[in-house]
């Protein structure tokens, strides 16, 4: 695909709106081309199964449970991690795109990574899911807001007694 592409068709879901908002177009979203061997194993994997589904003839190959995963297209993504390799697309016999995973993050359409690929799930895979930033945001704010700010409130709640102690 080119580097920056025309959405296909209108948002489907209130998410898809929220993800697309002050945004016309969309970044980041190459597929990568994967080798014939990984594109034979892939093949072999079911919708939300991992490398315990292939025949027997490849067991130990991989030793780590979530090697080869394949996204389940009706349950909630795993975690988006740093090590973008491990996780495939529920439908397509390839990585999820660095857009992809961003949306799985919940990083609106008009956020652009920069750097190589490697570099761009990096910063996927470390951030704080904006969303969930925003939500711990309103909590501690609706917090800080409930209680009056005074002095003993101060040396209550924030400065452990042991600090006036001294």
């Amino acid at each position: 695909g080119e580097e920056i592409q025309q959405y296909p068709c209108g948002p489907q879901s209130d998410y898809q709106r929220l993800m697309r908002k002050n945004s016309s177009e969309i970044h980041n979203h190459i597929g990568t081309i994967h080798d014939e061997k990984t594109l034979k194993f892939l093949a072999m994997i079911p919708e939300g199964k991992n490398y315990k589904a292939l025949p027997k003839e490849y067991e130990g190959i991989y030793k780590y449970h979530e090697a080869l995963t394949r996204y389940h297209s009706k349950k909630p993504s795993l975690t988006i991690n740093t090590c973008h390799r491990s996780h495939f697309h529920y439908k397509y016999l390839r990585i999820p795109t660095v857009r992809e995973s961003a949306r799985l993050q919940s990083f609106p359409d008009w956020f652009e990574f920069s750097g190589t690929e490697t570099k761009k799930f990096y910063q996927i895979g470390n951030a704080v899911p904006p969303l969930l930033a925003y939500k711990i945001a309103l909590q501690v704010k609706a917090t800080y807001h409930m209680e009056q700010q005074t002095t003993d409130y101060i040396r209550n709640r924030i400065i452990p007694n042991s600090l006036f102690a001294i």
